[in-house]
């Protein structure tokens, strides 16, 4: 069994249990659509273009009281972007090394298992609405990495992205009320990385994240 599996049934698990228990938490099924970019630290490399990403998972809010609860999940982030490499650059793939000459492109489609922990303030209820915000912190477990570059599509390279991506994010949202604990959600957030993607020292690569959330909470 893979490391990623383990670690995604134990957190089903650990739902689980909180809801045998009864404690004062909420569940939430998310679909997120997100406009994901790569940017660097250097001239030598700039960002061509974003790319449409899709964050999909469960989210978990156990309220430490009324107003206030701390806020996790589980998700699988794809995410992205493509960069223009003025001076060129090699690139480690499945098939071996491939050098891109000097100004060109290379898209990266980033596959994470995302487990966020933040923490989330939200109002009283508004008729049927409320309203909600969140801030925190977001470690990121690589899982695929895949390039297109030339005439090259979807080449494995998990060789080009470090296993451990780190970011932090703000979010608002807000809630309609189908009835007894069920609810419909929509929000935005904005996801920024700090630690480098890329594994090779290329230039600091990092990501910007503008997070589309929408989704079911029970």
């Amino acid at each position: 069994m893979s490391m990623n599996r383990k670690i995604f049934i134990v957190s089903i698990m650990f739902l689980a249990t909180s809801s045998v228990f009864g404690q004062p938490f909420s569940f939430g099924i998310l679909i997120d659509p997100a406009i994901t970019w790569l940017r660097s630290d250097g001239s030598d490399v700039t960002r061509d273009k974003a790319r449409i990403g899709l964050d999909l998972g469960m989210s978990f809010d156990y309220f430490f009281s009324r107003n206030y609860a701390f806020a996790t999940g589980i998700s699988l982030f794809n995410m992205g972007g493509t960069l223009l490499y003025d001076k060129g650059v090699s690139l480690h793939t499945k098939d071996g090394n491939v050098q891109i000459e000097s100004g060109g492109t290379v898209k990266y489609k980033i596959q994470y298992f995302k487990i966020p922990l933040a923490l989330k303030f939200k109002t009283v209820e508004i008729g049927r609405f409320t309203y909600s915000a969140n801030m925190g912190f977001d470690p990121m477990f690589r899982v695929s990495t895949r390039l297109n570059f030339n005439d090259v599509k979807n080449i494995k390279a998990n060789q080009e992205a470090k296993f451990l991506n780190l970011g932090w994010h703000f979010g608002v949202g807000g809630q309609y009320s189908l009835g007894d604990e069920t609810a419909i959600f929509a929000g935005l957030s904005f996801l920024n990385t700090f630690t480098d993607i890329t594994k090779p020292a290329h230039n600091k690569i990092t990501s910007n994240n503008l997070i589309f959330r929408v989704g079911v909470i029970f």
